[in-house]
């Protein structure tokens, strides 16, 4: 889901995203098991949820996947929302985080559409010479860079805001993407 870098997943061409999407979800109840209360881990776990906050992602902006250029844009976006869905319950992201949470997703579900972008104009050139070909992939490649910049400062401001267990939850979280997208990339 990283259209947007470390917090969504890359989209990526063919069997490669589809082998990654699998792995993503097979992995999703995976990515951050619920908090185990201790000393530091602070505030408690939230009791049932509020109806009034039962939908609060869904408050959040849904990227419209029918906007979306590509195939796999629309892919991608279907994804990025559920990752988004996920990260959202696992996180236990609390209504006075839901502004930051907003900004960090607006930001992600961005991302995906620049991707998209790239993708588009990949499909519009058709048959490529080998220089055209590596001059595209190079744009696809600044492009979720540049991504993954942009989310430094939405994270951050969400990861401040975290209790230690919701920290301990997004570390696992992150770590666990970034050691799979570096052992995949190889």
């Amino acid at each position: 889901m990283l259209g947007c870098a470390l917090l969504a997943m890359p989209a990526m061409p063919g069997p490669a995203m589809a082998a990654r999407s699998a792995l993503a979800q097979s992995e999703a109840p995976a990515l951050a098991p619920d908090p185990v209360p201790g000393p530091d881990s602070s505030p408690a776990p939230s009791p049932a949820p509020d109806p009034a906050h039962a939908t609060s992602d869904a408050a959040a902006p849904m990227m419209s996947s029918s906007g979306l250029r590509t195939r796999l844009g629309r892919q991608q976006a279907e994804a990025l929302e559920a990752h988004i869905t996920t990260l959202h319950r696992s996180w236990h992201i609390t209504p006075a985080q839901e502004p930051l949470w907003n900004r960090l997703t607006g930001t992600m579900r961005q991302g995906a559409v620049q991707i998209d972008a790239e993708y588009a104009r990949r499909e519009q050139r058709g048959s490529m010479s080998a220089r055209d070909d590596l001059q595209s992939y190079a744009m696809v490649q600044q492009t979720h860079a540049a991504n993954a910049q942009a989310l430094l400062a939405p994270f951050a401001s969400l990861y401040d805001s975290f209790s230690p267990a919701q920290r301990r939850l997004a570390d696992e979280t992150v770590r666990r993407f970034t050691e799979n997208a570096l052992r995949t990339s190889r």
